[in-house]
């Protein structure tokens, strides 16, 4: 699977949050990241930006909540590029978003600060991608990145890399899985020996655990197979 991000924003150099995001991409596969940048003429061509769009699986917007919606820069792309005959060529493609905000989360809901949820802002990328035929992912959302920890900051890192990477309905083994094969490619990348073989500890002892965990769940079925067959 082929994943695309395309990253709306003014200030993209400025901004921490994006810079992280950038970094985090670098050790994926199979994903590119584009920043939309405006030609000479302050538009978009179609004909050039749909080219790496038509050859993805996945479609990622990224962008930072601007007064409830997303910057003017991804609403121009969209009005710019999403022209006959290549929305049409979009039909079973996948949609996310991933959404920065400088605000808290638990600020956006009923009742709360913001009083709508995110998912009631984001609503009109709903009808878009109903209107494209798109399948719609949920929204990846990352809230007031700079008072973070570090720790926060690695699950967020691992957490963005699975949003981009894995199937939409991926399964507790497949994201086993993944961190597997992560952690074996970090070792090969590390030059001290004993960080290296603490990494492929790590990558065997979660392969061992997801290996008896599906042990266990053929076992419980046997069981319940066996009781169903008694009575």
């Amino acid at each position: 699977m082929k994943t695309l991000v395309l990253v709306a924003h003014p200030e993209v150099k400025d901004s921490g949050t994006q810079q992280f995001l950038k970094e985090a991409v670098k050790s994926t596969q199979n994903v590119s990241r584009r920043e939309l940048v405006l030609d000479q003429t302050g538009t978009f061509h179609a004909n050039q930006e749909m080219q790496d769009v038509l050859a993805c699986d996945r479609i990622i917007f990224q962008f930072p909540l601007y007064w409830y919606s997303a910057p003017a820069l991804l609403h121009q792309w969209l009005a710019d590029c999403l022209v006959t005959p290549y929305r049409e060529k979009l039909r079973g493609k996948e949609l996310g978003l991933v959404v920065t905000t400088g605000r808290p989360a638990a600020e956006f809901a009923a009742g709360k600060a913001q009083h709508f949820s995110l998912s009631e802002i984001l609503r009109p990328f709903s009808a878009l991608a109903l209107n494209l035929g798109l399948k719609e992912l949920p929204a990846f959302i990352v809230a007031q990145f700079a008072y973070q920890t570090e720790e926060q900051h690695q699950q967020l890192l691992i957490d963005y890399c699975q949003y981009l990477e894995l199937p939409a309905d991926f399964s507790f083994r497949q994201q086993e899985e993944w961190s597997v094969e992560r952690l074996k490619k970090l070792s090969r990348l590390e030059n001290d020996p004993a960080a290296q073989q603490l990494l492929l500890q790590l990558a065997d002892l979660i392969d061992e655990r997801s290996e008896r965990l599906a042990e266990l769940k053929e076992e419980i079925q046997m069981i319940k197979d066996v009781e169903e067959g008694d009575q």
